[in-house]
């Protein structure tokens, strides 16, 4: 028999289209296993996202975990929109042989300009442009203090500091843009198809054993911060 998925949605009402003071979220006020307060949360049957108490009850976390092979687990926080942002983050990795975790500055319209990514091989790479760079090996259960500084206005650059040290310097956008106004955190692969141009008659490709879960994968993060000008 066929099946179609079902999905559970919470929106806080009033519905806010726009924020107007930066990210100061360290989770520790927030519940475990709880709402995630002020984050927009895409959290599947096989790939959580869920508040937990790490690296102590006091000190909590927010926990994405992936075991679908056909799908990710993803969260985006909303800031004020600018053209000249200063971000930071930690990030901790439960395993550095699978798994992804990609990190996203994004417009209004859903556009990367910045695109830094923990990657299944060990190493965290970022977008220069159209190309890749390799930017440092990680370590399992070891905390990354990531900061970017992007400027927007002209040509648009954005630099990268790994534990407090520059480790890629003033790179080009992704993609050209005005502004952004999120960040996104996301335990796969970015899609956009189908669109509206994808031919809904034309048959796909099944999904290759999809009901077999993959080896977990799990990231953990912690005090995010924005600085807006």
């Amino acid at each position: 028999m066929n099946k179609e998925d079902m999905w559970v949605s919470r929106v806080p009402v009033p519905v806010r289209y726009a924020v107007d003071t930066d990210v100061n979220d360290s989770f520790n006020n927030m519940a475990t296993n709880g709402h995630v307060h002020d984050w927009n949360i895409y959290d599947p049957k096989w790939a959580n996202v869920d508040i937990v108490e790490l690296p102590s009850t006091t000190n909590k976390s927010l926990r994405l975990q992936d075991s679908d092979p056909h799908d990710y687990a993803r969260a985006v926080r909303v800031f004020p929109e600018t053209n000249n942002l200063n971000v930071s983050a930690k990030v901790l990795p439960k395993q550095n042989d699978h798994g992804t975790l990609e990190i996203e500055v994004v417009d209004r319209y859903g556009f990367r300009p910045v695109r830094i990514r923990f990657d299944e091989d060990g190493w965290i790479k970022a977008t220069d442009g159209h190309d890749e760079k390799k930017l440092a090996q990680y370590k399992n259960d070891e905390w990354v203090k990531i900061d970017i500084n992007l400027d927007a206005t002209l040509y648009g650059t954005y630099t990268v500091k790994l534990n407090n040290k520059v480790v890629l310097k003033e790179a080009k956008l992704a993609v050209a843009i005005k502004s952004v106004e999120r960040l996104s955190f996301r335990t796969g692969e970015y899609r956009n198809l189908p669109t509206r141009k994808t031919n809904n008659e034309k048959l796909g490709q099944d999904p290759v054993w999809p009901d077999d879960p993959e080896k977990n994968a799990v990231f953990y993060l912690d005090d995010v911060v924005t600085v807006t000008k």
